[in-house]
């Protein structure tokens, strides 16, 4: 399970005006976004929760690993120290979507991919399996920080629960 603080962390990352926010304030300002942006900012926060977790993975291996300090760096997200001093950049892509990756790979042939689990399990040796879903990412961004607009509970469909009454 993904721990929340990972998506509190990612917003600070990736939300100059939420740096210093606490968990509260970052959940007062989503509730204020327009409900057509919700899936944009729910997928821009997912890719950062994975670029974090990859980080973690690669460091619980032993190997010297980070992000780059702008949420922006052009084509990569993540580098590495391998064995021998080599530093590698990978792009993070937190997606389900197949063709979404092979679309970047015909851009970027050249480019070390690592994807969310759904992806690598069909694509197979031309991307970087991380061994996260997406669906898990996802969920614990949405359940985090959009679960009372995505998922409303009115009063009117509790009493229509407690009642047994069609609401």
């Amino acid at each position: 399970m993904v721990d929340p603080d990972h998506v509190f962390e990612a917003v600070r990352r990736g939300y100059s005006e939420l740096e210093y926010a606490s968990p509260d304030q970052i959940i007062d300002y989503f509730a204020a976004v327009d409900v057509d942006a919700i899936t944009g900012h729910i997928n821009n926060i997912k890719g950062m929760v994975f670029e974090e977790l990859h980080v973690e993975q690669l460091t619980s291996q032993d190997i010297d690993a980070g992000l780059f300090e702008a949420t922006n760096h052009p084509d990569t997200d993540v580098w590495a120290e391998m064995a021998g001093g080599d530093i590698v950049e990978f792009q993070l892509k937190a997606t389900d979507s197949v063709s979404y990756v092979d679309a970047v790979l015909a851009d970027n042939p050249d480019l070390a991919i690592v994807t969310t689990s759904e992806v690598a399990d069909s694509m197979g040796a031309e991307v970087i399996n991380s061994g996260i879903e997406d669906s898990v990412l996802e969920e614990v961004v949405t359940e985090t920080l959009f679960d009372e607009v995505v998922n409303p509970v009115s009063p009117l469909s509790v009493l229509g629960w407690l009642f047994g009454l069609p609401f």
